[in-house]
């Protein structure tokens, strides 16, 4: 033999192996139902009207009809009266004016929402998935 020594080295070689098994939990499910109170604004329309008498007092020979002058309706009044002869007389009219009044409103109103909550009832330590 020659002066030289032998050497062995050994090799070593890792390898990994990946395992799967099924694991069977049971959740709950439970719901909650949640109340907000909230303030809700909108505008509301409505119609106001103003009713304003027009003494006329002007002897007429028919009834007149009812007419508008623009946003403004006229209704008028008559009456008979007793004068050596009956005349109509057109005693007054009554002039209706339409507005539209415009105010803001604020209701309270409750609000409810619907919470899942899950919670697993086999849960430990050391099997998260």
């Amino acid at each position: 033999m020659s002066d030289e020594v032998e050497r062995r080295l050994p090799l070593v070689e890792e390898r990994a192996r990946i395992e799967k098994r099924v694991l069977e939990r049971n959740v709950r499910i439970r719901t909650a139902t949640k109340e907000t109170q909230q303030v809700v604004s909108d505008a509301l329309c409505r119609e106001q009207v103003d009713v304003r008498r027009v003494p006329v007092n002007r002897e007429i020979d028919a009834v007149p009809d009812l007419r508008e002058e623009g946003d403004v309706i006229v209704i008028p009044v008559v009456e008979e009266r007793a004068v050596v002869i009956k005349r109509l007389v057109l005693v007054e009219e009554l002039h209706v004016q339409r507005k539209v009044v415009q105010e803001v409103v604020e209701v309270p109103v409750s609000l409810r929402s619907t919470e899942v909550f899950v919670e697993s009832d086999n849960a430990s330590s050391d099997e998260q998935t």
